[in-house]
């Protein structure tokens, strides 16, 4: 039942928490529990209404009928003999919710049958181990760039940040489940625009400059460097990495620089999940930030056109 509370209080204002009375729960009352019997047999056993079948989505509707300011809900009393109170009528209404379909706080997805895309955190880890001992497979890293473009232009929207980025959703795993985060909310000078904007300029000029690099190494000024840049800054040796190509040199300096590029975006994300909340990379992400745009954009010029 605390867990449905946690839930329910996610999706209230602070004030409508505020006016919770300090009683015993509703479920623990068989007096009052008689009252609920009618809406628990019309909950698990009546007709279904129209829309959304999910019996979570069910119980929020019985609680959002029942906070109707047209009812009159004076006239009953709760068995701890005070008025019938907001909290009173919403933990009625959450009785019997089943446990799968709560969420249950730090960032977690709400328990039930998992899909497909829940386990992408598996290809973002394979991703880095694989990197390890193979420097080309960081060309599979471009997915990650590609994917969240081509579903912002084509839908709108940011379904790749909210159901198939395998990063975010391996922060959570770590920082959530494994209880390695602080689950601290972010600073807000992180959350304003110029930090994001600056921090995705910042990032693009190091990307153009990693493909300046590869050039170089394509027109045969520069030899392949087979190290990894950390952070922009502290250069690892990954020679072991490198077991030759049938292409240029700059095949494999690209994937040095890209990969390095997904390292350092890797280790900023955990340093600020310790730091903070778990998926707290996800507020200034340069992807994230650049398919914003893209959507405002999107989204601008199809009101325009209407």
């Amino acid at each position: 039942m605390q867990d449905t509370m946690k839930f329910m209080s996610n999706l209230l204002p602070p004030w409508f928490i505020g006016n919770q009375h300090q009683c015993d729960f509703v479920t623990e009352s068989k007096d009052f529990s008689l009252y609920n019997k009618e809406k628990q047999k019309e909950f698990y056993h009546g007709k279904k209404e129209s829309g959304c079948q999910h019996p979570g989505m069910r119980c929020l509707r019985m609680l959002h009928k029942s906070l109707s300011t047209k009812r009159d809900h004076r006239s009953r009393r709760h068995p701890c003999g005070r008025q019938q109170g907001i909290m009173c009528r919403m933990r009625e209404m959450c009785k019997g919710m089943p446990r799968k379909y709560y969420l249950i706080g730090g960032d977690r997805r709400m328990k039930g049958k998992k899909k497909w895309y829940d386990y992408l955190w598996i290809a973002s880890l394979a991703y880095l181990i694989l990197g390890f001992f193979n420097i080309l497979f960081a060309w599979l890293g471009l997915l990650c760039f590609f994917i969240p473009l081509a579903i912002a232009v084509v839908k709108g929207n940011k379904a790749y940040c909210n159901k198939y980025c395998g990063r975010g959703q391996l922060f959570s795993l770590v920082g959530g489940r494994f209880g390695l985060s602080r689950k601290k909310d972010i600073p807000g000078w992180m959350r304003s625009g110029y930090f994001r904007y600056g921090f995705l300029i910042f990032f693009f000029a190091m990307f153009f400059l990693m493909l300046w690099n590869t050039w170089l190494v394509f027109a045969g000024v520069k030899n392949l460097g087979t190290v990894v840049t950390l952070l922009w800054t502290f250069k690892l040796p990954w020679h072991w990495a490198y077991h030759g190509t049938l292409f240029s040199d700059g095949v494999a300096q690209f994937a040095f620089g890209f990969y390095s590029v997904m390292l350092t975006s890797t280790v900023l994300g955990l340093l600020t999940m310790i730091l903070f909340k778990p998926r707290s990379w996800c507020v200034y992400c340069p992807m994230g930030t650049m398919t914003q745009l893209i959507c405002k954009a999107k989204n601008v010029t199809s009101s325009q056109k209407q």
